[in-house]
Formats: structure tokens, sequence, C-alpha cells
């Protein structure tokens, strides 16, 4: 399986690091923890048809993520440690012949991101859990719909797809539950981190 030559990633750009700045680091931190929980699955996915992975180590950084968010707290030396292992974690695209094995690979570096943003919060880690996301949806896309890369409409095939309209309104709905503002209590976490996880079935799965 060959990788794709052309990426959406230049026409999707998923939010705009000025509209995600706007919230604080806490709520940037949810914003990717929640975009994390619909790749989580992929990887499940891949690691179900490779038999070979380790979701045990992403869930266990994902929910790290979320006990920072809970209980805030520095995850000090903690963070290293789970980068190190969901970096292991990612197969070698010429290792596998499975279609997951991008959607894995990008699941492992998403949640690297928002690690990385519990121990410095830069806006942009955040960003990138996104766009990982959304890159996910575009290698998927071009594969199961045989789409050719010097196809002039790629990118609008691609954005027009059911299942990148429905992560593009995914990570829209979380943002705008951010950015209402009040009261940021365990039942708007039990909200957002559900519309991250949508069916459970992941982000390449229509719900």
């Amino acid at each position: 399986m060959t990788s794709p030559t052309t990426s959406s990633k230049s026409l999707v750009r998923p939010h705009s690091s000025a509209r995600l700045a706007t919230l604080d680091a806490r709520k940037q931190l949810v914003f990717g923890a929640c975009v994390c929980e619909a790749l989580l699955p992929n990887y499940r996915q891949f690691e179900s048809e490779a038999g070979w992975g380790d979701s045990l180590s992403l869930q266990n950084a994902l929910d790290a993520a979320w006990a920072s968010v809970e209980a805030p707290s520095p995850m000090g030396d903690v963070v290293p440690q789970l980068i190190e292992r969901c970096e292991r974690a990612a197969p070698g695209s010429a290792d596998f012949d499975s279609l997951f094995v991008t959607a894995a690979q990008d699941a492992c570096f998403a949640v690297c991101a928002l690690l990385d943003h519990t121990a410095s919060p830069e806006v942009e880690r955040i960003v990138q859990t996104a766009t990982y996301a959304t890159d996910s949806i575009d290698h998927y896309v071009q594969e199961v719909e045989k789409l050719l890369p010097d196809d002039p409409s790629l990118e609008s095939k691609i954005l027009a797809h059911p299942l990148m309209q429905q992560e593009l309104r995914r990570q829209e709905t979380i943002l705008s539950i951010l950015e209402q503002g009040g009261a940021f209590d365990e039942a708007v976490l039990l909200r957002l981190k559900q519309v991250g996880k949508g069916s459970g079935q992941g982000n390449l799965r229509l719900a």
C-alpha cells in the first residue's frame, strides 16, 4: 500500500491557532483530548488486523491527560515516559499491509502532541492533534475511494466526503462548547468526552 502523494492538509485546517488561542491551556488540552478519543479506535482496528501494537500505552497516556484536566497538577517526569511508550507503539508503514497503519501512526503522534502540551502548553500542539485527525481521514478516503493523486478535484472530494464532514462537525462542536464559557464542571467534561468518542468506532466510521 502506497502513501498518498497529496494531502488535504493545505485545504482542511481544522481550527486556526487564533481561535484556539482564545481558550486557556486547560480548555486547549480538553479539545485535544476529545479529538484523540476518536483516534484510539482506529489504532485498535490496526492492532486487531496486524496482530501487533500497544493500544494500552495510548489509552494510559490519554487517561493521564484527562486526569490532569480533572485534577490539575504537574505531570512531571511521567510525560517523557508516556511519550516514549506512544512513540514505540507507532507502526512502521513498510512493516504492515493494513489500511489502518497510517491512522495508527496518526493516533500515536496526536497523543504525543497532547502530552507535549501538558508539559509545555503551546496552541500549535493542539492544532496538530486536530490535523492528525483529518489527515487520517484524508489518507483513508483516498484509499477506499481509489482517488487519483493527480485529480484536480482531489481536495474538494476529500473535503466533501461524509467522514471528513463528520470529523469537522465533531471538532466544531467541541470547540463551540469550550467557547461558551461558564462552569467547567464534571458534567461538561463528560459531555465533551462523549462528543469526542462519538459512536466509539473511531473517526473512520460514520456514526
